[in-house]
């Protein structure tokens, strides 16, 4: 795919993994002061919660749950110093 732009992420434990987003879905970058970037994508979507219910008196979950709605959109970041450099490198205007 030519639209795909494909960058490292590191998980907590060292782990990395090779990602990728559609660069046609970019909304909006953010530099970060360590040099890393935000990338907030186009993506709307919903995601469903269930929160126990709690009773107010006892404070204790009484075993039923309910349902929430929340709309939401991914957000990259972006660490490697490389990945950032040729990630502005494609998507800037001359």
């Amino acid at each position: 795919m030519r639209n795909q732009f494909f960058y490292t992420r590191k998980e907590d434990d060292g782990s990395h993994f090779i990602d990728s987003f559609n660069v046609n879905r970019v909304l909006r970058m953010i530099q970060e002061r360590d040099g890393s970037i935000t990338i907030l994508l186009d993506d709307l979507h919903e995601r469903v919660f269930e929160i126990p219910i709690i009773n107010p008196k006892t404070d204790k979950p009484t075993g039923g749950v309910t349902r929430k709605r929340d709309m939401t959109q991914s957000t990259i970041k972006v660490i490697e110093l490389a990945d950032v450099l040729r990630f502005k490198q494609l998507t800037e205007i001359a």
